[in-house]
């Protein structure tokens, strides 16, 4: 069996479910810290307590869009879509972005130019700083529980599981979670600030601080929503256990290259070139094919699988920068005429 133990456990780190409860476990502390922080906005007239209500209220949005994403994106495949829907939710997670920094950003900008233009005195001062320790200790938790779901899963680095994944869900809520505590730390320091000089303009500083963090956060996003949307291969760990795993087969003689991209955290599309020993009846190398193929879908989350056979020459000719990385398990002769391949990383 090709299955191995770095195979089961890189496959623990693929698996919508942990995303779904990211999204859940952020989307309740957001509600719950938007309430909060426009209740202490009213009282005290603080600009930067309802720019933070703001940016929770609009992570409470985002996360209804991410749990919708998720849950299309789960749609089963048609004549239509033959890959099924996985990529819809790096979609939604670009929209999400968008509106992070469009309504996020701009928003709290605004409030901050405006207190500073024409600056408003806080009153019940106290009445902020309840708020914070709250909504730190909740945006706190809700943190925790993300990356420790992740680490539960993985068994490791939750920064690494995220990579490996390639899921922006999770990356999502994580650095929203990172954001927003980030943010309820530069309101504080501003809250300081306007005690201690008695200028409110401090207050608005804040405000537009924590604007620039959204902005930095949603073009990250942004980012890594656009290059998955174009497609990414798996991760270098990922794509070495696969083609170490296949060339454990005795009659394997070399796994020339392969092509991968991400459908979706837990949807891989892999295309591979495998060149089979000399003197393989047609029926062995179909039988061969088929135990590759059941292996490595028992092992990881392949939505499609294409081999091909194929020699080394033959590869290099169509793929000139395609070719693994993993040395032979076996070197077999050469054709007369084949030159050597090249040790390129694979795709």
């Amino acid at each position: 069996m090709l299955k191995t133990s770095i195979a089961s456990r890189l496959s623990r780190y693929i698996n919508t479910k942990s995303g779904l409860r990211a999204v859940l476990i952020g989307l309740s502390g957001d509600l719950l810290i938007a309430v909060i922080k426009f209740m202490a906005a009213v009282l005290t007239g603080s600009s930067a307590m309802l720019s933070g209500g703001v940016h929770s209220l609009i992570d409470a949005c985002t996360e209804i869009i991410l749990f919708y994403g998720i849950m299309a994106s789960r749609r089963t495949a048609t004549p239509q879509h033959q890959l099924g829907y996985g990529r819809e939710i790096y979609f939604w997670n670009l929209i999400v972005a968008i509106l992070i920094f469009a309504l996020g950003s701009g928003i709290t900008v605004y409030g901050g130019l405006k207190q500073i233009i024409d600056p408003k005195p806080i009153e019940e001062e106290w009445i902020n700083y309840i708020v914070l320790v709250i909504s730190i200790t909740v945006e706190a938790f809700a943190l925790w529980a993300a990356t420790r779901q992740l680490k539960l899963k993985s068994g490791g680095n939750w920064v690494t599981a995220l990579r490996r994944r390639r899921d922006n869900t999770t990356l999502t809520i994580i650095e929203g979670d990172i954001a927003a505590l980030v943010g309820l730390v530069i309101s504080a320091c501003g809250l300081i600030a306007c005690q201690i000089t008695g200028d409110y303009r401090y207050d608005g500083l804040a405000s537009i601080t924590i604007s620039i963090i959204l902005a930095i956060v949603a073009f990250r996003l942004a980012s890594n929503s656009k290059n998955l949307l174009i497609g990414l291969p798996v991760d270098r760990e990922v794509a070495d256990s696969i083609i170490a795993d296949i060339q454990k087969n005795e009659k394997v003689l070399r796994v020339n290259g392969m092509v991968s991209v991400h459908l979706a955290p837990d949807q891989l599309l892999v295309a591979l070139s495998i060149w089979f020993a000399d003197g393989l009846s047609k029926q062995e190398v179909e039988r061969t094919i088929e135990e590759i193929d059941d292996a490595i879908r028992s092992s990881y989350p392949i939505r499609a699988l294409f081999i091909e056979p194929q020699t080394p020459k033959r590869f290099l000719t169509l793929n000139e920068t395609l070719s693994t990385t993993i040395p032979p398990r076996k070197q077999a002769p050469l054709a007369a005429g084949a030159s050597q391949p090249s040790q390129l990383p694979s795709t």
